[in-house]
C-alpha cells in the first residue's frame, strides 16, 4: 500500500490518499496539483495538503495563477 505525506495541524501525517493541493514552503503559497507555477518548484520545497482548509490553517495563501477554490 502506498502512503502519502501530508501537512495537517503543523505536523506531517501519512495518508493512503494523495493530497488535493500542493504548497511552496518558502513563500507559503498553495495551488492545484496541475498548476504550471507549482510544477516548476523543486521537490524539496513542496508540501501537500488534503484540504483547502488545511492549507489556509497552516498560513498558506491561494496561488494567483491557478486560483484554487474551496471544495
Amino acid at each position: 500500500m502506498k502512503y502519502y505525506t501530508l501537512l495537517r495541524n503543523g505536523e506531517f501525517i501519512k495518508s493512503t490518499t494523495p493530497g488535493k493541493y500542493a504548497g511552496y514552503k518558502k513563500d507559503k503559497i498553495f495551488g492545484k496539483l496541475d498548476c504550471k507555477s507549482g510544477m516548476r518548484m523543486k521537490k524539496e520545497n513542496r508540501v501537500f495538503f488534503a484540504t483547502w482548509e488545511d492549507a489556509i490553517n497552516e498560513g498558506y495563501r491561494p496561488c494567483k495563477n491557478c486560483k484554487p477554490i474551496k471544495i
